[in-house]
């Protein structure tokens, strides 16, 4: 007879960040990409916010008003 495995899900134990055991690479990780999205979006903002663009066409309809 062949010996089966047989595969079971991992309990929540199990998996190495649960219940506050994160590695501090893994927190490190998470914090670099929360600021560079934070510094990112305000570099977006500033920039948005300091162009300032005409949007006004010039529309010559050649109508005359009295």
């Amino acid at each position: 007879m062949k010996n089966i495995e047989v595969t079971v899900e991992p309990a929540l134990e199990t998996i190495e960040d649960y219940d506050g055991k994160e590695s501090k690479e893994k927190k490190m990780t998470i914090w670099i990409v929360i600021l560079t999205g934070l510094l990112i979006g305000a570099i977006y903002g500033i920039v948005g916010s300091s162009s300032f663009v005409s949007d006004a066409l010039s529309v010559n309809s050649g109508i005359i008003k009295y």
